[in-house]
């Protein structure tokens, strides 16, 4: 299994969970990511709260 298809099982995953718990804010942040990962874009989640530097250094990480 591909790094992408884990990231998009545990998100799917967390958003069953957010589900059962009714958290409504979580449960649309979790869908509007996984609607965008599966759109092949980049997190939205990600694009709002990290700053470019650390878009880079996460994206450099994952790359190793």
């Amino acid at each position: 299994m591909s790094d992408y298809e884990q990231l998009l099982e545990g998100l799917k995953k967390v958003l069953s969970i957010a589900k059962a718990n009714g958290n409504k804010l979580f449960i649309d942040n979790i869908e509007r990511d996984i609607k965008a990962l599966e759109a092949g874009e980049e997190s939205p989640i990600i694009k709002e709260y990290l700053t470019p530097e650390e878009r880079m250094a996460n994206h450099s990480a994952n790359e190793d």
